[in-house]
């Protein structure tokens, strides 16, 4: 996949922008807050359709601004194709296709991939449930667009479930009326739980192999733990039934506080190295390293999926990395994927044959 152009229209600090990057390595310097990061994360969020800083739209939107606009022209290997997403407040997201609008957000779906790697997922590993939740998902919207359509469909019900939990009385009549959004929410969630049960039993054999060359053969296991119960393997019917049993025992505890408590919204992600749970044990430097290898793994995932390997974006990660690690993910970035890495140091040196670009007041420039 190879991105040949980037347009910008009140994006973040950037008021209009048109960017031919290069094949191969893309190397992005400046001064901090020039809006460097600006850049990757535009890319990310043609992939995704979110941003990997922040989970409210309006914030992408320059100081001012009622909407902005990011468009590319992408060559894959289906042919050439150019790509515009939209924000404002009245419409929301809108998509065009090769100036056709499409209607429906799950059409940008495939159409970019990328991976990620900022300072921010260096607390994968011992940040709260809700970051590893939020990882996972951002990687499956871009190989799945069902994997959307559940997402989208179970938090609509989540919120209409919840907003009606705070109403009702704890009564056995509430319990009655409340089981008629639980056929859906299990069906939504049980969709949910097992297409991640399944990636991540991809994804966790390619990040066991990145970190056991990262760490000089120590195992890594990543585990799913969904908050329903299940047996394993399970079929859609027998997770939706276990979900339904869920939220039958706990009805009366989800009345008396107000929320529900049980479903994709509450899994965990437990990452370890020889038993030990690196969120509560493991040191900086593991904790670092586990989530290398969950990145790295990230890129084998899509390419497995898609049949291309995504764009990566190294968002001022080198500063944080030692020099071992350094060098492995400076290998990574010439294996063969368009990458584009920023940095507020002068890299020239160690990237002596990539693209040079420069960000200053506004501008960006070839260094």
């Amino acid at each position: 996949m190879l991105l040949k152009l980037l347009t910008l229209a009140d994006f973040r600090n950037w008021a209009t922008l048109e960017w031919q990057p290069a094949p191969g390595l893309n190397v992005i310097t400046g001064a901090n807050a020039e809006g460097k990061s600006n850049l990757l994360e535009a890319i990310f969020f043609l992939a995704s359709g979110k941003s990997f800083r922040t989970h409210r739209d309006a914030d992408l939107a320059r100081f001012g601004s009622s909407g902005f606009a990011v468009g590319a022209r992408i060559e894959r290997r289906a042919g050439e194709l150019s790509l515009v997403l939209r924000w404002d407040r009245a419409r929301g997201k809108t998509l065009t296709l090769d100036r056709t609008e499409h209607p429906r957000l799950a059409d940008l779906f495939g159409q970019v991939t990328a991976v990620c790697f900022s300072p921010e997922d260096l607390s994968l590993v011992k940040g709260p449930p809700e970051v590893r939740r939020h990882a996972l998902n951002l990687l499956l919207l871009q190989v799945s667009r069902p994997y959307y359509y559940h997402l989208r469909e179970y938090n609509r019900v989540l919120a209409q479930r919840n907003a009606y939990l705070k109403r009702l009385p704890p009564t056995a009549s509430s319990e009655l009326a409340l089981a008629v959004w639980d056929e859906e929410l299990a069906l939504h969630g049980a969709e949910l739980i097992l297409r991640r049960h399944a990636a991540l039993a991809e994804l966790a054999r390619w990040a066991d192999e990145r970190h056991r060359e990262l760490s000089g053969g120590h195992e890594l296991r990543i585990s799913y733990v969904p908050s329903v119960p299940l047996s394993e393997p399970a079929t859609l019917a027998e997770a939706k039934a276990a979900f339904l049993q869920e939220l039958e025992q706990k009805r009366r505890e989800e009345l008396r506080r107000g929320i529900t408590l049980s479903g994709p919204q509450r899994d965990e992600i437990n990452f370890s190295i020889g038993g030990r749970d690196l969120r509560s044990y493991g040191s900086q430097g593991e904790q670092r390293t586990a989530a290398l290898a969950w990145k790295l793994a990230e890129l084998e995932f899509i390419r497995a999926h898609t049949g291309e390997m995504p764009l990566l974006l190294l968002d001022d990660v080198y500063s944080e990395l030692d020099p071992k690690r350094q060098a492995y993910l400076t290998r990574e970035a010439r294996r063969g994927s368009q990458t584009f890495l920023t940095s507020a140091e002068d890299l020239e040196l160690a990237f002596p044959d990539a693209a040079s670009w420069r960000v200053a007041a506004g501008e960006l420039k070839p260094h």
